[in-house]
């Protein structure tokens, strides 16, 4: 998991954004063998108890994806209010995508 500020400002700074109706992806090489998530979750998306269930079932997803590359990504999830309604199949598959564009080999290295 991404934890620390500078991390994340690293990958504010030079990150690479790709958006989905569900959520906006952000990504960042990091020079590791492993990809490193943050997950973001507005007041906007709803209540506390609907918050949650949003990044469980992000958390989920993210475990069972596995990087086509190998890894080596600092990505960030910004969930967006529609994700709250969408099942948990639809958040998958657009999740997953974004996944895959914005981590594939030649965007944004280095």
């Amino acid at each position: 998991m991404l934890r620390t500020k500078r991390d994340l400002d690293a990958l504010q700074r030079g990150g690479r954004t790709r958006h989905h109706r569900w959520c906006s992806v952000r990504s960042r090489a990091n020079g590791l063998s492993r990809d490193r998530f943050a997950i973001s979750t507005g007041r906007t998306i709803g209540s506390a108890v609907v918050r949650n269930r949003v990044r469980r079932r992000v958390r989920e997803i993210l475990r069972a994806w596995t990087h086509p590359d190998g890894g080596g990504w600092d990505i960030l999830v910004i969930c967006r209010p529609a994700s709250a309604g969408a099942g948990y199949a639809e958040l998958r598959e657009g999740l997953v995508r974004l996944l895959d564009t914005s981590t594939a080999r030649g965007s944004d290295r280095g």
